[in-house]
């Protein structure tokens, strides 16, 4: 109850801020942009706060639990794009814009323009969709789970309750073999006489850890493997014939003796979760635009600052130092490079880790949106010299903290969001319930954020350049919101069309592509080279578009050589984008029109 009574006090003080500086929304350029207003230090504050998101606390933090110390190199490409993103800033500043299209626009043409619009909204929305997702995840957690409900033969259980993994198999201490648990399926009419199997094969830790490298695991239907002192999630699909969504589908004809069987449900589902983290992001965003945001950005800046460096010396003495940690990684005997910096990732996985983050960073259009809001280029340069070792600082802090605490839990499913079960279970409850309240704010602030883009992108260089160039104020702030709502209502679905097994790494990775492959070469070529053309341009966010969303599908892709197969889109995608850059600008550009380069 207090983890909940400490975020709900955090939620109204956001609401607060919101309410408040909703009064002061007036105009368009306040709705978007907070009216130019903003310091070097507010900046840098909403900045990090846009940036250090839930694809550094939950993606980034599972990578750590996954791979140990080599997920340090993560920030690799957030490092490296914000030098570039210094001195981007100044100039970006100094063009009166309020969104990224709008300076493509502006130097590459109409059709340009809309490209890059629809390529934003795309990402954009993918990007929101997950952050709906972490919201829940945080939520549920927070929740916790009800009583535990000892199973037997005749349990009778909903076909949501086995979908969703609540029903889960405890092995008895130290024991390993094969459990086999039946059940029976519901069929027209009643009960099916035969039994179906469901197995869970116990089995070391070492021995776990040789399978996965050699890619044996669940090989046949209703049956799943799992080291010792783990539990199982029993889940089971593809039978059909329940009086409702709710009725009882399955029934168990006979539980093992080598361990119990338990239903353990959360109090709060995830898609219950899920609902509410989107009601109140949505609702957020629509109050007063980036105005609302920048100054809560505050809190949650300082906030997620000083947790982190809190929080790494109390999970290290939890964890006994570094010695623990080696002793603990160990013992565990699957994650016996957890302690390596150096040759766990081969070069095609630094590419596919870091290139997106490289390329969304120089073009991201939360970045310039906070840059066209600062007072002046001066400061927007000084605003992002900071927070080039701010968030390099607070990015290493997140995977090294998730290093540390996955020493300490053997549990892939709790290490799916370790730095939110380490802040309930490692902690003091002080400190994690802020640490908590850290959490929701980094994910509400990511979330307003990519939500409030398309929207105001939409009506800057939809709306009012095309169906209304006209509208009054009023009428563009009012149809700004309603855009909010009707693009939060996209994400939420989008978020439902995502398959459970995806993570947010993943997740955040192929939006990032999809936006820096099409996005960042055009951008970057309408502030620096004079010679790009409206040609080059087109085909730049074309072809980065295109080949991110079917690079995975091409049959060809899984012909080629071993590294080359194994890159993600995201190389391919920008050596095609830039190359048409430049290849198309130059063979135009005699007969580009004059002043367009």
């Amino acid at each position: 109850m207090s983890y909940l009574l400490v975020i709900f006090f955090y939620l109204l003080v956001l609401a607060g801020i919101g309410i408040y500086k909703s009064r002061q929304v007036k105009t368009q350029e306040d709705f978007s942009v907070a009216g130019r207003t903003l310091s070097p230090w507010i900046m840098v504050c909403t900045m990090l706060a846009v940036w250090i998101g839930t694809g550094s606390i939950v993606g980034n933090a599972g990578q750590a639990f996954r791979d140990g110390a080599a997920a340090l190199v993560l920030p690799m490409g957030t490092f490296l794009g914000m030098i570039l993103l210094s001195f981007i800033a100044p100039r970006a500043r100094n063009i009166q814009a309020t969104s990224v299209p709008e300076i493509i626009g502006e130097r590459f043409g109409h059709t340009a323009r809309m490209l890059a619009v629809i390529s934003l909204i795309i990402a954009y929305m993918v990007i929101v969709s997950y952050q709906f997702n972490a919201g829940g995840m945080v939520l549920e957690v927070i929740a916790g789970k009800k009583a535990p409900v000892e199973l037997a033969a005749g349990s009778e259980l909903s076909s949501w309750q086995v979908e969703k993994g609540y029903v889960e198999f405890y092995p008895d201490e130290d024991w390993q073999g094969t459990a086999k648990i039946g059940f029976n399926v519901y069929e027209e009419g009643g009960w099916s006489r035969g039994e179906e199997i469901f197995g869970v094969e116990v089995i070391s830790a070492a021995e776990k850890a040789g399978r996965d490298v050699a890619g044996g695991g669940e090989a046949v239907r209703n049956f799943v493997t799992i080291k010792e002192n783990n539990v199982a999630k029993i889940v089971i699909g593809g039978f059909v014939g329940a009086p409702d969504e709710q009725g009882n589908l399955y029934r168990i004809a006979a539980v093992p003796e080598q361990g119990r069987l338990v239903l353990a449900e959360p109090k709060l589902t995830a898609q219950k979760a899920t609902v509410i983290a989107a009601v109140f992001i949505i609702m957020y965003t629509m109050l007063a635009g980036l105005m609302s945001l920048a100054f809560a950005d505050i809190v949650t800046g300082v906030v997620i600052t000083a947790m982190l460096i809190i929080g790494f010396p109390i999970l290290l003495v939890k964890a006994g130092g570094f010695a623990g940690m080696s002793e603990a990684y160990a013992a565990m005997a699957d994650r016996p490079r957890h302690m390596e910096f150096w040759g766990v990732y081969d070069a095609t996985k630094v590419v596919n880790y870091c290139l997106p983050v490289f390329l969304l960073i120089m073009g991201d259009a939360n970045m310039y949106q906070r840059i066209f809001a600062g007072k002046n280029a001066r400061g927007a340069k000084a605003a992002v010299t900071i927070l080039i070792f701010l968030a390099l600082a607070v990015e290493l802090l997140i995977i090294g903290e998730a290093w540390i605490a996955g020493s300490m839990i053997s549990d892939p499913e709790n290490g799916r969001y370790v730095l939110i079960y380490a802040a309930r279970h490692f902690m003091p409850r002080a400190i994690g319930c802020l640490f908590m309240a850290m959490v929701v704010g980094i994910i509400i602030s990511t979330a307003d954020s990519f939500l409030l883009v398309p929207a105001t992108t939409f009506i800057k260089d939809v709306y009012q350049q095309y169906i209304n160039p006209q509208a009054g104020d009023k009428r563009v702030v009012f149809f700004s919101r309603m855009l909010v709502l009707v693009f939060g209502v996209i994400a939420y679905l989008i978020s439902l069309a995502f398959a459970e097994s995806t993570t947010v790494f993943e997740k955040a990775l192929y939006a990032f592509t999809v936006y820096g492959s099409a996005i960042t070469p055009c951008l970057v070529a309408a502030l620096f080279w004079k010679g790009a053309t409206r040609a080059g341009a087109i085909s730049s966010i074309l072809s980065g578009t295109v080949v991110t969303l079917l690079w995975s599908e091409l049959p060809m892709v899984q012909s080629l050589p071993g590294s080359i197969a194994e890159l993600d889109a995201v190389l391919p995608a920008i050596s095609c984008s830039v190359a048409c850059l430049i290849v198309v600008s130059l063979l135009t550009k005699k007969r580009a029109n004059p002043g367009e380069g």
